[in-house]
């Protein structure tokens, strides 16, 4: 690791404990976390690609062209928020992400 390089803390959404994670078995979720934190915990916001309208903010990741996951930096705090993680079909992943905005429980 290079000097004076911060290290980015990933927490994620509730949600993406409790729900998410059920669409996957054991060895794909180690495999989406082992890349979450390779990719994101350094310079996270070169990672993904932004997202536009609801999700503003927000990037996604691909992850083994099979996933995606939804994540917010916040430079300040040096922090990574991932807000939803799904299988790459159509919208689903993102339409949720916008739920859980809409409704923080």
């Amino acid at each position: 690791m290079p000097q004076g390089l911060r290290r980015y803390k990933i927490k994620v959404h509730k949600k993406v404990t409790t729900e998410d994670s059920k669409q996957f078995d054991e060895k794909t979720k180690e495999k989406i976390k082992k890349k979450c934190k390779e990719l994101l915990s350094y310079h996270p916001e070169q990672a993904g690609e932004p997202l536009r309208f609801e999700l503003k903010g927000y990037r996604k990741l691909k992850v083994f062209n099979d996933y995606r996951v939804v994540y917010r930096v916040d430079k300040n705090e040096v922090l990574v928020f991932i807000l939803a993680v799904g299988i790459r079909r159509s919208r689903e992943v993102y339409e949720e992400a916008i739920k859980r905005l809409e409704n923080p429980d």
